[in-house]
Order: C-alpha cells, then sequence, then structure tokens
C-alpha cells in the first residue's frame, strides 16, 4: 500500500515471516516500499557489529576495522530470503590516513595482501556486495583518497595521478580525499566523507547523487 507511512511491518520470507522496516519515502530510492537490510548509525547506538571496533576520536564515534594496519573486516546482512531487483543506500565516515591509504590498489610488492580481486585488497573505506562469501558480487564502493594533491597512484581517480577501479567495480563507487595534500597519520574527523559537501577546490566532488546509490540489478535475485 503506497499510503501508508514508513516504519515496521511482517513481511512473508522464505524461511518464516519476518518483521522489517520498510521505507515509504521516495527521497532516497526513488520508489516506496524498500525494505531495509541493514542499518548502522552510531548517533543513535554506539554498539558496533561483532566483526567491527568502535573508535571514538573528538567527539566522535564509528565503527571500523580491528586493527587498521590490516586489509579488511566484514559485516554479513541477509535478505531473509525476499527476491529484489534495486539495492539502494548510503555511507558516511571519516578518514583515516595512514601509510598506505589508498583508494583503489595497484599491483606491487609493497602491499603484500594486495589482490586486485573482489576476494582481496582493492579499496580504502566502505565496499557493498551480495551473495555468498565464493561467488558474491560487487554493487558499490565508497573509497578514501589519499590526497587530491600532487600527483599519487594513491589518489582517487578523478584527482592527478589516481589508480582506476578494478573491472568489477567500474562505475559504481563514489570516491572522496579528507584533505587536499599530504595527509598525516590520523583521522579526519572534521571532514565527513561522501556527503557531497567537498571542500573548495576539490575535483572529485560532482553532483551525482552522493551520499546515496541506486543499482538495478540485470535480473532479480
Amino acid at each position: 500500500n503506497n499510503h501508508c507511512p514508513s516504519g515496521l511491518y511482517w513481511i512473508s520470507a522464505k524461511s518464516s515471516p519476518q518483521q522489517v522496516y520498510c521505507d515509504m519515502d521516495t527521497t532516497a530510492c526513488g520508489v516506496r516500499g524498500v525494505m531495509r537490510i541493514a542499518y548502522l548509525d552510531t548517533n543513535v547506538s554506539d554498539i558496533c557489529p561483532n566483526n567491527l571496533t568502535k573508535y571514538e576520536v573528538n567527539g566522535k564515534t564509528m565503527c571500523g576495522r580491528h586493527d587498521l594496519t590490516v586489509p579488511c573486516d566484514s559485516v554479513y546482512y541477509p535478505s531473509h530470503g525476499v527476491e529484489y531487483s534495486n539495492i539502494c543506500g548510503r555511507a558516511v565516515g571519516y578518514a583515516h590516513s595512514g601509510g598506505n591509504t589508498c583508494a583503489f590498489y595497484w599491483s606491487s610488492t609493497t602491499f603484500f595482501w594486495y589482490d586486485n580481486s573482489i576476494n582481496g585488497l582493492y579499496v580504502s573505506g566502505v565496499t557493498i556486495t551480495r551473495g555468498p562469501s565464493d561467488s558474491r558480487t560487487h554493487v558499490w564502493t565508497y573509497a578514501s583518497g589519499h590526497r587530491e594533491d600532487p600527483t599519487s597512484h594513491c589518489n582517487c581517480p578523478c584527482a592527478p595521478g589516481g589508480t582506476a577501479s578494478p573491472n568489477f567495480v567500474g562505475n559504481n563507487y563514489f570516491c572522496e580525499s579528507a584533505t587536499k595534500y599530504r595527509p598525516q597519520n590520523q583521522w579526519y574527523t572534521n571532514y565527513t566523507m561522501w556527503q557531497g559537501n567537498c571542500y573548495e577546490g576539490s575535483n572529485c566532488c560532482p553532483d551525482d547523487g552522493r551520499p546515496w546509490f541506486n543499482v538495478t540489478l540485470d535480473s532479480p535475485t
């Protein structure tokens, strides 16, 4: 019913009836009745999923990798067996610029855990995939570039010298940098990533709908 408000509803799922949140507003995804699969807002709750660690820096609370020196940690959210053909969502966060931070990684022995595949380290940021772990496919990536100036292969593709995204990512990504010049090894909590409110002079902040992404699948799944 398109006239119902956003809120919790019971739906018929393959396993058993499930209570889920349905977004009945068209502002974010363009359609009504979008089932929420994942929700994480540290302004509402400071409890992070088991696979992530809570960081509190400069009055900001965020969830991230257990160890900032290792490639990645992941969180799984079930779709309850409900068939879908469209995925939309948003992610915002804060950058931590360490010595090994790159938007998209390239083939280099400098990063011994580099693997330019969907199961390897290919980005600094947040990536969203779907499907079983042994056959998952890419949906969207939020990448954090090293800087915008000067030239660096760790920059976003839109910045000087930036490395292109992997083929399986294609154009399904947003990429920004928290600082224009050489970053320090610290959190940049003064700049919220991927919201489209870039600093003056940025080349990596087009009017492309960020922070919301919207992907239509080739076939329902």
